[in-house]
C-alpha cells in the first residue's frame, strides 16, 4: 500500500498550494487596485475566491498536479506545461465566479484585471509550492522510515541506467528492496538483494513495496497479469521500461475505446494549453517590444533608404507551422539584385550584403521586423528558424526528422541559435536536432531562458 508519508506529502502539498494561492489572489486584488488608483471591494473578491475554491481544486487535480510519482519530488515530476495549464484553469474559474452577482447584486469590479493578474501570480505560487516541497523532501534523505520501497523485475542496460540515476540523485527517497532476473549474472553485486519471483510477489503482498519497475520481457503474460492484479489490490504503482519498443521520441498516450485499453504513440506536439500559453506570451512580449523599439527600427529603416537603392524592408516567402507559407519581414541587408540569378543561401561575409546590411546581419538587428510576424500569429518569439520553400524538399530527403520543425510556429530565435548553430557554415543536422529537442522539452521557462541568452550571448555571435 502507499506509505503514510506518501499520503502525508500529498496532503501537505495540497494545503501549501491553497495557502500560497490565497496569498497570490489577495496580492492580485491589491496590485490591480493600486495600479488602477482605486480601492477594490475586498469582501466581494473574497466571496469570488471562496466560490471558485472548490472548482479550482478540482481543476488542479485534473491537471495531474497531485498524482503520485516515482521520484516523490513534486518540482521534478510535474511538467511545467501542466503548471501553465493549471494557471489557465484558475484564470477561467476566477473569471467565471467574478461575473456572479456577489457585489451588491452585480459582477465584482476589477474582476478581469484580477483574473489576469492571478493567472501569473497563481502559476508562480504553484511553482513555489513545489520548490518548497522538493526542499522538504530532500531534507528527509537518509530517513529510512520516509523511503519508498522499490522492487525490480528483470535487468537490462536501461534498467541499470535508471537505477544508477536513483543512486546518484539526492532527494529521491527510494529504497531498492529487491531485484529478480532470469540470469543472476545480469545483476551487479552492488544492486540490492536478489529475489526469486515468488519472493518478490510475497513482498508485494506483505505491503513492503510502493513501486514496481519491470523489464517487460522478464515476465510471462500470466505473471504480468498477476502483478497488475496485485498492484490494483495493494495500491502500488507499476512502471515498465520501454525496451520492447524501438528508440523513439513519440509521446505515449493511454485511452479506452469500447472498453478496450489502447497504448498509443503520437508526435510530440504542443498541447492546447501549451499553445495558448505560448501564444499569450508572444502577443504580450512582441507588443511591448514593438512599442519600445519603434524609434530604433524607424532609424534603421531610414539609414537603409538613405544609403542604398531600394526599399528598407525585405519580404520573403517562408514555410511555417504545418507547412503553411507566410511572408516574413526583415530589414533589407543585400543589394536589390542579390537573387537575379535565382535563390541562394546566404553565406558568411556574403558579397551581396551592403555595408549597412553586413552590420545588421552581424548584430541580427535585421530580424527585428519579424516582431510583426509574431504579432500576426505567423511566427513565435522562440522556435525553429523558418526555411525557404525552395530548399525544404531537399532537406527532408537528407535530414531525418526535418519535418518535425513544422510542428510549431517558427521563431525569431531558438535553441539552436543560442548554441551558435545558425548560417550556412553550421551543421543543418545539428540545428534540426536542437529544434526537435526544443519542441519535445518546451516550457515558458525555456522560452524565457532562450530569449535572455539571445540578448546576452549566443545569438549575437551568429554570422
Amino acid at each position: 500500500m502507499l506509505s503514510r508519508h506518501t499520503e502525508t506529502s500529498r496532503a501537505t502539498l495540497i494545503i501549501l498550494d491553497q495557502a500560497l494561492l490565497a496569498l497570490a489572489y489577495g496580492f492580485a486584488v491589491a496590485l490591480v487596485g493600486w495600479l488602477g488608483g482605486t480601492s477594490l471591494p475586498i469582501d466581494a473578491h473574497l466571496r469570488v475566491y471562496l466560490v471558485a475554491l472548490f472548482p479550482v481544486m478540482l481543476g488542479l487535480c485534473s491537471c495531474g498536479l497531485y498524482r503520485p510519482h516515482l521520484t516523490r519530488q513534486p518540482l521534478d515530476s510535474v511538467p511545467q506545461r501542466d503548471l501553465v495549464m493549471a494557471g489557465w484553469v484558475m484564470f477561467a474559474m476566477i473569471a467565471a465566479a467574478s461575473q456572479l452577482p456577489l457585489h451588491e447584486g452585480q459582477a465584482t469590479p476589477g474582476a478581469r484585471g484580477v483574473a489576469f493578474m492571478f493567472f501569473g501570480l497563481g502559476t508562480g505560487a504553484l511553482w513555489l509550492s513545489r520548490v518548497l516541497s522538493s526542499v522538504a523532501e530532500r531534507r528527509l534523505v537518509g530517513d529510512e522510515s520516509q523511503e519508498a520501497g522499490v522492487l525490480v523485475f528483470g535487468m537490462s542496460r536501461r534498467m541499470l541506467q535508471l537505477l544508477a540515476t536513483f543512486q546518484r540523485t539526492p532527494g529521491m527517497n527510494l529504497r531498492l528492496d529487491g531485484v529478480t532476473a532470469e540470469n543472476a549474472s545480469d545483476v551487479p553485486p552492488d544492486i540490492g538483494p536478489r529475489l526469486t519471483k515468488a519472493e518478490a510477489f510475497d513482498r508485494i503482498v506483505q505491503g513492503h513495496v510502493e513501486h514496481v519497475l519491470i523489464e517487460a520481457t522478464e515476465l510471462e503474460r500470466d505473471e504480468l497479469a498477476r502483478l497488475f492484479d496485485l498492484a490494483d489490490q495493494e495500491g502500488i504503482s507499476v512502471h515498465l521500461t520501454a525496451s520492447m519498443f524501438p528508440s523513439t521520441n513519440l509521446v505515449p498516450t493511454w485511452e479506452r475505446v469500447g472498453g478496450v485499453p489502447l497504448l498509443g504513440f503520437v508526435s510530440a506536439e504542443l498541447s492546447l494549453g501549451a499553445r495558448i500559453a505560448k501564444r499569450s506570451f508572444d502577443v504580450i512580449v512582441s507588443s511591448m517590444l514593438l512599442v519600445l523599439l519603434a524609434i530604433p527600427m524607424l532609424v534603421i529603416a531610414t539609414i537603409i533608404r538613405l544609403t542604398t537603392n531600394g526599399p528598407a524592408f525585405f519580404i520573403q516567402e517562408r514555410v511555417g507551422e504545418a507547412g503553411r507559407s507566410f511572408k516574413m519581414v526583415k530589414f533589407r541587408t543585400m543589394t536589390i539584385d542579390a537573387e537575379d540569378d535565382g535563390p541562394r543561401i546566404a553565406v558568411t561575409n556574403d558579397p551581396r550584403c551592403t555595408r549597412v546590411g553586413g552590420l545588421l546581419r552581424r548584430t541580427n538587428l535585421d530580424e527585428l521586423p519579424q516582431l510583426l510576424n509574431v504579432l500576426r500569429g505567423e511566427m513565435s518569439l522562440v522556435g525553429p528558424r523558418p526555411e525557404r520553400a525552395e530548399f525544404i524538399d531537399e532537406y527532408k530527403r537528407e535530414i531525418p526528422r526535418y519535418a518535425h520543425k513544422h510542428w510549431v510556429k517558427p521563431g525569431i530565435t531558438g535553441w539552436a541559435q543560442i548554441h551558435g548553430l545558425r548560417g550556412s557554415h553550421t551543421s543543418l543536422r545539428q540545428r534540426i536536432e536542437h529544434d526537435v529537442y526544443y519542441i519535445e522539452n518546451w516550457s515558458l521557462v525555456l522560452d524565457i531562458r532562450i530569449l535572455v541568452r539571445t540578448v546576452f550571448d549566443g545569438y549575437l555571435n551568429a554570422a
